[in-house]
C-alpha cells in the first residue's frame, strides 16, 4: 500500500517553481512580431486555399462564414487559456510544460508525448503538400520521374513512391532550423508576409467580382447541421497558435509578448479565413466551386485567369511557412522533456554558437524526412487532431485546477524603475520621515515597519486555499470532465433518440447535465488563490468548463481508427516513460518547499531567469 502511495505521489509530482525561471541556453531574440509572425505562419497554411471551398461547397454553402466565426470562438477559448500560461511560464514546451507546473508528469509526458506526434506528422504533411504544389506547377512531370524511373510499390501504409521532392524540402528546412532562431524566423516573416500579402489582394480583388445574389438566393442550404459540422472541420484551420508557447523560452519578454502575439494570430487568422470563404461564397454560387483550388478557378471563371499563379504562389509560401514553423517547434520540445529527465537527455543539449538543441533538430528533421518520404500522409494526419485537441484540454484543465491551488505566485508587468517611484510614494504619501539628525524634530517620532502582503497578515485564513481544498477542486474538475464527456457523448451518439423525445435518452442528458452544475458549483464553493498574471482567463470555472466541452465534442466525433492508432503510440509512449523518463526524472526532479503566496515583478531584462524581484513593501504607521 506505501508503495503504491508513493507510485501516485511520483506520477503526479509537479515542475518545481525555481525551474520556471532558470536561466535558459536558448538564445532570446523574439519580440511580439516575430511570435505573431510564427502563429500566423503555423494557422493560416495551405488549408485555407482549399478547405474553405470544399466546406462551402459540400458541407454548409455560404453559410460557412457562420462556421469560421463559430470555430474562431471555440478556438479563442482555448487560446486565452495558453496565454494566461505563457505569460506566466516562459519555457518551451507549451502544453506539457503547463500541465507539468499544474497537473503532474505523467499527464504532462502524455501531452508532450502526443504533441511530438502532432508535429512530426504534421510537417511531413506539409512537405508533402509542397511537394504537390511544386509538382502541380511543373505539369505533373516531377512525379512522373519518380513512378517511372525510381521506383514505384503498393505496400498497405506506405505511399506508391518515393517522394524525394518532400524528403529534401524537409531537409531544407530543417538545415533553416538549425541555423539559429534569428535566421529561421527571418525566413519565416518573409513567407508569412508573401502569403497575407496574397490573401490581401485575393480580398481586394474579390470584392470587384462579388454579387449579392450568391447570398440571397440560399445562404444555408444544409441547414444548421450543416453550419455546425463545418465548424467542427473550421476549428482544426485554427489550430497552430501552441507553437507560440515553444518559442517562449526565447522571447525577450514573454509576459507581455506571449498573450499579445496569441490573441494578435487569432484575430489576424480569423480575419483571412472569414474575409476568404465571403469572397469565395459571393463571387460563385456554392455549388459551382471547383473541388480542387476552389480560389484560382473561381477567379478564373471570372474572367481573371492570370489569378491562379497568384494563389498558387500564396498557397507554396503558406504551406513552407507552416511547415517551418513545424520543424522550428518539434525540436524545443523535445529538448524541453529532455532537459526534464522524460526524453533521453542526449537531446537536451543545446549548440554553444547557435543557441539551438541542434541534435534534437536533427533527430525530428531525419524522422520528418522519412516520413514524408515512405509513408501514406492522409492516413497518418486523422492522428494529429487527437493530440492536439487533447492537449488544448489539458491546458484548459490546468488553468481551472491552477486557480484553486494554494502558494501560486503572482506576475506583474511593473518594472524596476516604476517599481522604485512606487515606493517613494507610498513613503511620502502613508509614512513620516524622521528629521535629520541635528535638526529639531517638528513632529513626535514616527518609526515604519515593512509588513507582509495582505494575505501573509490576515488572520482569517478561511478565504486561502489549502492542500484540501485544493484537493476539493480537483474532484470537483474531475467529475466535470466525466461529465461533460457524458453529456457530449449522450448529444452525438444518441441525437436521433433526444429529437424523438425517448424517455432514457431525455433521462441521461437531464442526469449529465446535472452534473455538470453540481460540479461547477460544488468547485466555485472552494477558495481561490489571490495570485495575479499580466494576463489571466475570465470567467473561471466558466470559460475552462465551454473549452472543456468544445475539445471534448470535437475528439468524440474522431473516426475509430484514430483511436486505435492513438492507443498504438500511446502504448509505445508508456513503455518509453516506464522505462526510461519515470526513474530519470526521479534523478533530476529537485524537491523544494511550496513557494509561498507572493507577488512578483518582471522587469524589461531579456534575461528572463533574472528578472524576479521583489514587491514594493507596505508600510503603515506604528
Amino acid at each position: 500500500m506505501q508503495e503504491c502511495a508513493k507510485l501516485c505521489d511520483n506520477l503526479t509530482r509537479k515542475k518545481p517553481a525555481e525551474d520556471w525561471f532558470s536561466e535558459t541556453p536558448l538564445k532570446r531574440c523574439l519580440k511580439t512580431l516575430d511570435l505573431t509572425s510564427i502563429g500566423v505562419g503555423t494557422v493560416v497554411g495551405s488549408g485555407l486555399y482549399v478547405v474553405t471551398g470544399e466546406l462551402a461547397r459540400d458541407v454548409a454553402g455560404p453559410a460557412v462564414v457562420l462556421s469560421f466565426f463559430l470555430a474562431g470562438i471555440a478556438a479563442l477559448f482555448s487560446g486565452i487559456c495558453y496565454a494566461e500560461f505563457g505569460c506566466r511560464i516562459p519555457k518551451a514546451g507549451s502544453a506539457y510544460i503547463y500541465s507539468y507546473v499544474t497537473i503532474g508528469e505523467f499527464w504532462a509526458f502524455i501531452v508532450g508525448w502526443n504533441m511530438i506526434l502532432e508535429y512530426v506528422i504534421a510537417a511531413a504533411s506539409l512537405a508533402r503538400a509542397c511537394s504537390e504544389y511544386v509538382n502541380s506547377l511543373a505539369q505533373g512531370y516531377v512525379y512522373k520521374f519518380f513512378m517511372e524511373d525510381i521506383a514505384t510499390w503498393h505496400v498497405p501504409a506506405l505511399g506508391t513512391f518515393p517522394d524525394f521532392l518532400a524528403a529534401c524540402l524537409a531537409v531544407a528546412f530543417m538545415v533553416i532550423v538549425s541555423l539559429g532562431v534569428t535566421k529561421s524566423s527571418r525566413v519565416n516573416k518573409i513567407l508569412t508576409f508573401i502569403n497575407l500579402s496574397v490573401i490581401t489582394f485575393i480580398i481586394g480583388a474579390g470584392l470587384y467580382f462579388v454579387k449579392g445574389k450568391n447570398w440571397t438566393m440560399s445562404f444555408a442550404p444544409y441547414g444548421v447541421s450543416g453550419i455546425l459540422t463545418a465548424s467542427g472541420s473550421c476549428f482544426y484551420a485554427f489550430v497552430g497558435f501552441d507553437v507560440i508557447g515553444c518559442a517562449s523560452e526565447e522571447a525577450v519578454n514573454p509576459k507581455s509578448s506571449v498573450p499579445l502575439s496569441i490573441i494578435l494570430t487569432l484575430l489576424i487568422s480569423f480575419l483571412a479565413y472569414f474575409g476568404v470563404a465571403t469572397v469565395l461564397t459571393l463571387i460563385l454560387p456554392y455549388h459551382q466551386l471547383r473541388k480542387f483550388a476552389p480560389l484560382a478557378e473561381a477567379f478564373a471563371q471570372r474572367g481573371f485567369n492570370s489569378a491562379k499563379y497568384l494563389v498558387a504562389t500564396g498557397g507554396l509560401c503558406a504551406t513552407m511557412s507552416t511547415l517551418l514553423n513545424n520543424l522550428f517547434a518539434a525540436p524545443r520540445l523535445v529538448y524541453s522533456m529532455a532537459s526534464d529527465g522524460l526524453l533521453f537527455n542526449w537531446f537536451a543539449h543545446v549548440h554553444e554558437k547557435t543557441r539551438v538543441p541542434l541534435r534534437a533538430t536533427i533527430a525530428c528533421g531525419v524522422l520528418i524526412t522519412v516520413v514524408a518520404l515512405l509513408f501514406d500522409i492522409k492516413q497518418l494526419v486523422e492522428m494529429l487532431s487527437i493530440g492536439t485537441i487533447f492537449a488544448y484540454t489539458m491546458v484548459a484543465i490546468s488553468v481551472l485546477t491552477s486557480r484553486y491551488t494554494p502558494g501560486v505566485q503572482s506576475v506583474t508587468l511593473q518594472s524596476e524603475s516604476s517599481r522604485k517611484k512606487t515606493k517613494r510614494w507610498l513613503e511620502s504619501v502613508c509614512c513620516q520621515k524622521l528629521p535629520a539628525e541635528g535638526k529639531d524634530e517638528v513632529s513626535p517620532k514616527i518609526s515604519y515597519q515593512q509588513v507582509a502582503t495582505n494575505e501573509e497578515s490576515s488572520l482569517d485564513t478561511s478565504n486561502k486555499p489549502d492542500e484540501k481544498t485544493s484537493f476539493r477542486a480537483r474532484i470537483g474538475t474531475f467529475m466535470l470532465t466525466l461529465s461533460i464527456t457524458g453529456m457530449v457523448i449522450c448529444l452525438t451518439r444518441a441525437g436521433t433518440q433526444l429529437v424523438r423525445g425517448e424517455a432514457w435518452a431525455v433521462l441521461l442528458c437531464c442526469i449529465f447535465g446535472i452534473m455538470i452544475v453540481i460540479s461547477l458549483v460544488y468547485i466555485m464553493r472552494q477558495p481561490k488563490n489571490s495570485a495575479t498574471f499580466p494576463f489571466m482567463v475570465p470567467g473561471v470555472p466558466i470559460i475552462p468548463a465551454i473549452t472543456i466541452f468544445f475539445n471534448v465534442l470535437l475528439i468524440v466525433m474522431l473516426n475509430h481508427w484514430t483511436y486505435i492508432r492513438f492507443g498504438v503510440w500511446m502504448a509505445v509512449g508508456l513503455l518509453v516513460y516506464f522505462f526510461y523518463g519515470y526513474s530519470h526524472s526521479i534523478q533530476s526532479f529537485r524537491p523544494s518547499e511550496e513557494p509561498a503566496e507572493s507577488a512578483f515583478i518582471l522587469s524589461e531584462a531579456p534575461d528572463f531567469g533574472k528578472e524576479i524581484v521583489e514587491s514594493p513593501s507596505h508600510f503603515h504607521r506604528k
